[in-house]
């Protein structure tokens, strides 16, 4: 039987990575630049007015990673990727002549660019960038970035040549106070970006230590909060922190009291999830401008691995409530709706992601059967058949997105994709050496769960979502956000273990009073 289920397995991994490796490049038969591209030296987005004029604007993301400079962006420009500064310099063929001019041209068709210094300086800052010529009119909008007005540096190569996922022109009735609108949001959405995050950690801790069964809804309310805001993307960044936070509290007091049984809290938490999958699918651009949403210079739609792990709590809690309360099409209903969300390339697109979601789930089912442990290898055998069938799916699909782009080539794209796991993401838990320690209290807390339980079904969300953890360190590339963010994560599931060990008898010792005394919250047990 295992034998089989392994050898199933291998033959879907190769059906999918043969899927994959002929999906034709966006540069395959397209040498002949059409468009020429210009960069103009000193361009700002003072100059979108003018620019608008003539022709189509945006915003222009010159590259991945943590800074940036023109000798970057000008790499990855001419090759047609979004090159990313903590990788080697791309040695890939040129694929497009640019020239160098100290005015704006006026007369199209052609691409003006403007680019970061020439010192190296922080990846926070978007440029201009304009199509003039005819029938280039408004806003420019890019099958990259899904953000209407935003702009990849990848997009310029493949717009000079004419590629079929060239820049497109939306119209627009005042295109450059369009383009100076979205930088604003942009900029609220980063700049808010980090305080946003602590915040809700700090607050789903908080839940955990005195008011855990509140921790579970908290967490939803957070997650649905920040979809909201993300479609309501005006603001500045005080009151949009004050209402995230609001809505945390709201839903951690508020859903303890009224989702007292299983299927409520489960169905609530499955609707947030919902809410994801239909919102990325409808409009892309709304969880890009979340206050948690992705940072918008590697990745500018779908989760990122802070949403992730953070969504691994409404999909493994909601998955096992109502399983247990309407059988196994409901846990595989919402494992296909996890998988889905977060892994299609319509939706979160997110590659590594597919892998936390099948492990996590694989032991979730496996430990909610109270089979014995040797059942775990089919068990991730079909997980695996389930991932590799959504990724032939996504490989046969004509929409660029960030699972072909990792896995084209086959093997050998397989491989190179390892290979940078190293500079992207094994270098940096080095750098941030730090992390051990909520790791290492994630890993504490799950052993002290899995030995209090009653049983290893009670235990069964935070097995998994360990098993999930651990898999996302090793396929992600940011250990940060996994780290704090599995922390809080598995803190909000682990049923006032902390509540009852630590806060309570610090309380007694103090003589104070540590909070409403809970055991297990109900709708666990």
């Amino acid at each position: 039987m295992h034998r089989a289920v392994v050898l199933v397995c291998l033959l879907a991994c190769a059906a999918a990575t043969s899927a994959v490796a002929r999906a034709s490049s966006d540069f395959t038969g397209h040498h002949r630049q059409v468009i020429p591209v210009v960069v103009v030296r000193g361009l700002s987005l003072a100059d979108l007015p003018g620019l608008a004029q003539e022709g189509a604007v945006g915003l222009l993301v010159p590259n991945a990673g943590p800074r940036t400079s023109a000798g970057d962006a000008f790499a990855g420009m001419v090759r047609g990727v979004l090159y990313n500064a903590r990788l080697p310099r791309p040695h890939d063929l040129v694929l497009i002549h640019v020239t160098k001019a100290n005015k704006i041209p006026r007369h199209g068709p052609l691409i003006v660019v403007g680019l970061p210094p020439e010192r190296t300086t922080k990846n926070g800052t978007r440029y201009p960038i304009a199509v003039l010529g005819p029938g280039w009119h408004g806003t420019l909008t890019s099958s990259l970035t899904r953000v209407p007005g935003l702009v990849s540096m990848a997009d310029v190569a493949r717009t000079a040549l004419q590629t079929p996922h060239a820049l497109h022109a939306t119209p627009s009735r005042d295109a450059a106070a369009s383009v100076q609108r979205l930088e604003s949001r942009i900029e609220v959405a980063r700049s808010s970006a980090l305080a946003a995050t602590l915040l809700v950690l700090g607050l789903l801790v908080a839940f955990a230590l005195f008011f855990p069964s509140g921790a579970p809804s908290a967490l939803g309310a957070a997650l649905a909060a920040n979809l909201a805001l993300g479609w309501a993307a005006g603001g500045s960044a005080a009151p949009r922190l004050m209402l995230l936070g609001l809505c945390t509290v709201a839903g951690g007091i508020l859903g303890a009291r009224f989702l007292r049984s299983r299927a409520a809290l489960g169905g609530a938490l499955v609707g947030v999830l919902a809410a994801y999958a239909v919102v990325m699918a409808v409009h892309p651009w709304a969880l890009s401008l979340a206050p948690l949403g992705p940072e918008l210079t590697s990745r500018f739609y779908g989760v990122s691995n802070l949403l992730e792990t953070l969504l691994l709590v409404p999909a493994l809690l909601g998955a096992k409530l109502l399983g247990e309360r309407f059988g196994p099409f409901a846990f595989g209903a919402v494992a296909l709706l996890t998988l889905t969300t977060i892994a299609e390339n319509r939706l979160g697109d997110d590659g590594g992601g597919a892998l936390v979601v099948a492990v996590a789930f694989a032991v979730l089912a496996v430990t909610m059967t109270s089979a014995r442990w040797r059942v775990i290898v089919p068990a991730l055998g079909l997980a695996v058949v389930a991932v590799t069938a959504l990724l032939g799916a996504d490989a046969a699909s004509s929409t660029s997105d960030h699972l072909r782009g990792a896995l084209d080539g086959g093997i050998r794209g397989l491989a190179h994709v390892a290979q940078n796991r190293v500079p992207l993401s094994y270098a940096r838990m080095i750098e941030q050496w730090y992390l051990v320690f909520p790791a290492v209290i994630a890993l504490g807390v799950g052993m002290a769960v899995i030995r209090g339980a009653r049983s290893r079904r009670e235990a069964a969300v935070p097995i998994a979502l360990i098993a999930g953890l651990a898999v996302s360190v090793l396929v992600n590339d940011s250990p940060a956000s996994v780290s704090l963010a599995g922390l809080t994560a598995l803190l909000a599931v682990e049923g006032g273990l902390l509540h009852r060990r630590v806060v309570l008898p610090v309380a007694a010792r103090l003589g104070v009073d540590g909070g409403p005394t809970v055991g297990r919250p109900r709708p666990q047990e």
